[in-house]
């Protein structure tokens, strides 16, 4: 019967081959990736932290290097945007998650809840899910049972936002008044200050800069 020999692995051969591959982990590691979803040097990308404001299952949406955004699927759309990114480090320093830190000037935010309906009441949104696009995030939710998406995409410039919603039904949204913020909605009308009406199949894109 052949003898074993228990340090084979360990043959100079073996140990170049192991000492290869280990470089090669490790320097993948390093390299930026080439998922959208949260790594380095690729936009856009998205985060499912805590934020302020929000509910417990929020986004943050990185759409370029200088737009950023908060999307609570709780209260059924964006409810903040601000130029610059996202410090995740307070969400991973203590026992108990702290919020994540805005990093830039904020120049959006949205309080009241459930700015979107379709109808004049309507039921709470259900959130879907979400997918990317080469250029932008498409976030899905159901209001009664009827799908509406959601594009959000950077303006050219790289400092504002352009959302786009497919509606499948008459709905109205609540626009709160912004100081920091230009607001141009385009594919409805305005019924009274703040009051947007919006047909059935309408596509409605609002645009949202800095002043």
């Amino acid at each position: 019967m052949p003898s074993i020999d228990k340090y084979k692995f360990w043959r100079p051969t073996s140990v170049v081959i192991f000492l290869r591959h280990w470089v090669a982990v490790v320097l993948l590691a390093f390299l930026p990736g080439n998922s959208p979803a949260g790594e380095s040097g690729a936009y856009p990308r998205v985060f499912r932290t805590f934020m302020p404001e929000s509910g417990p299952s929020a986004f943050v949406v990185e759409l370029s290097s200088r737009l950023a955004l908060c999307y609570d699927p709780l209260r059924g759309g964006v409810n903040r945007i601000w130029n610059g990114g996202i410090d995740l480090s307070p969400t991973r320093l203590a026992k108990i998650n702290n919020f994540a830190k805005i990093v830039g000037k904020e120049f959006y935010r949205e309080t009241r809840q459930f700015p979107l309906r379709l109808g004049k009441e309507g039921p709470r949104p259900r959130f879907k899910g979400y997918r990317y696009l080469k250029d932008g995030i498409v976030f899905e939710f159901a209001l009664g049972g009827q799908l509406v998406t959601e594009t959000l995409r950077a303006t050219k410039d790289g400092r504002g936002l352009v959302r786009e919603l497919k509606l499948p039904n008459q709905a109205f949204f609540s626009l709160e008044n912004q100081r920091a913020a230009e607001v141009t909605v385009h594919g409805g009308r305005e019924v009274k200050p703040g009051q947007w009406q919006f047909e059935a199949g309408a596509i409605v894109r609002m645009v949202i800069t800095p002043r």
